[in-house]
């Protein structure tokens, strides 16, 4: 053990020896090395801060971490579907550690008109001091030029995002006529006035979503005291899951389904799982890149020390650590490749996560997809650990061929080379 050590110390020392003997040639690999690892790391900082925002933005709007409907409501939205919050749920979730708010909702589909125009529209019926804490569409509600958010459950106040607002040619208190069927199939059709514009980050949200008080959204469907869904906000999103089954367990009521965020957007955590396997291609970049950069300087490095290679197992070097050594300089160009890539990158993007990158003149290519407009880049322990692994991996890879070249070498031709 202690001979391994001691061969094993001196092969590390003869692989920084070479390392330092051809300085260009080393600090262009390990340029490339760090450059091809600096790319990767922005391209997964800006993928991770774009996910997580869209995400997130879908779940502040309309999904929330957890959704109580009556059955068959989530996939067909029909007015009809609905269920009187009972005794059994209420007091689960008011006293559940890990929720931090819910609020009922009615949701109905409608049709808004004025004297220029009509839009096909959803309805949301709120309570708004209870939405405040469960979605941000206070927050994205404007305040200027008379736009406000909803005061009240029973008024006649509507709010409309600015997009449907300017399709419809409405301001802040013109009149909107809202037509729906009730409970009873009967179309009804009411007079509302436009309290307020809103604009969130998610485009295709904006172009069908209006908001109204909860109640007088029931006494215009006839719902009386049902509603169509109960919207509930965790912790953290990861909570969903165990907060989803505690509630299963207390209803024990099998006309309610009961959902997390995964089961009301199967499409986004598709799109997460495609997006992480894409990231092959990123690391096959680097991998490349990678290969021909270590496999090319080891190779002229070997051409250059053939005689010395030559001398070395003259002497009773043995081609197993001819082979060693070899790695071993390898290794040496890729942790300081690696070292040098991560350092910059990792405070690059730190930095850049706290002022965020500006993409305003993105901004309708952006909120088509569902982000914001200021991009906060970001990246976990495991997409550095990763980074690690396939920098070394294909490191030790790229050194193979070479090393074994190396190893190969006869000490008379090599003596007698020039």
């Amino acid at each position: 053990m202690k001979a391994l050590l001691t061969t094993t110390r001196i092969f590390m020392k003869l692989g920084w020896r070479n390392l330092w003997r051809h300085k260009r040639r080393s600090w262009v690999v390990i340029s490339s090395i760090a450059l091809g690892l600096i790319m990767i790391m922005f391209s997964i900082g800006f993928i991770n801060s774009m996910l997580r925002q869209m995400l997130d933005n879908n779940i502040s709007t309309k999904l929330g971490h957890v959704a109580i409907y009556q059955k068959g409501f989530f996939t067909n939205m029909k007015l009809e579907t609905n269920f009187l919050p009972d005794e059994r749920i209420m007091p689960v979730l008011s006293k559940d550690r890990d929720i931090v708010a819910f609020s009922p909702r009615v949701k109905a589909m409608g049709m808004l008109r004025t004297s220029e125009s009509s839009r096909g529209v959803l309805v949301f019926g709120v309570y708004p001091d209870r939405e405040i804490k469960i979605s941000k569409i206070n927050e994205y509600t404007t305040k200027s030029g008379g736009s406000a958010y909803l005061d009240s459950i029973s008024s006649n106040d509507i709010l409309v995002s600015q997009s449907l607002a300017s399709k419809l040619e409405v301001q802040v208190g013109d009149k909107i006529v809202l037509m729906l069927q009730d409970r009873h199939n009967d179309i009804v059709g009411v007079g509302l006035t436009a309290k307020g514009f809103f604009q969130t980050p998610v485009e295709m949200f904006d172009k069908s979503v209006v908001f109204m008080g909860i109640e007088r959204l029931q006494q215009i469907t006839g719902l009386g005291k049902n509603v169509s869904e109960i919207m509930i906000i965790t912790k953290d999103k990861k909570l969903a899951g165990s907060v989803k089954k505690r509630i299963l367990a207390a209803s024990a009521n099998p006309e309610l389904d009961i959902l997390s965020w995964e089961d009301m957007a199967p499409e986004l955590v598709s799109l997460i799982k495609m997006i992480d396997k894409q990231m092959i291609i990123f690391y096959a970049i680097v991998f490349i890149t990678i290969i021909f950069s270590i496999a090319n300087t080891l190779i002229m490095s070997i051409m250059e020390r053939f005689h010395e290679i030559g001398v070395m197992k003259s002497v009773g070097t043995r081609p197993l650590q001819i082979f060693f050594m070899v790695m071993f300089e390898a290794l040496n160009l890729g942790v300081v490749g690696l070292a040098v890539g991560l350092t910059v990158a990792v405070a690059i993007i730190q930095i850049m996560g706290h002022t965020g990158v500006d993409l305003s003149s993105f901004m309708s290519l952006l909120r088509s997809w569902g982000t914001g407009s200021i991009i906060y880049p970001f990246v976990t322990l495991k997409d550095i650990l990763v980074a690690v692994v396939v920098v070394e991996a294909t490191t030790i890879i790229a050194a193979i061929y070479p090393a074994v070249k190396a190893a190969r070498i006869k000490p008379l031709e090599a003596l007698h080379f020039i």
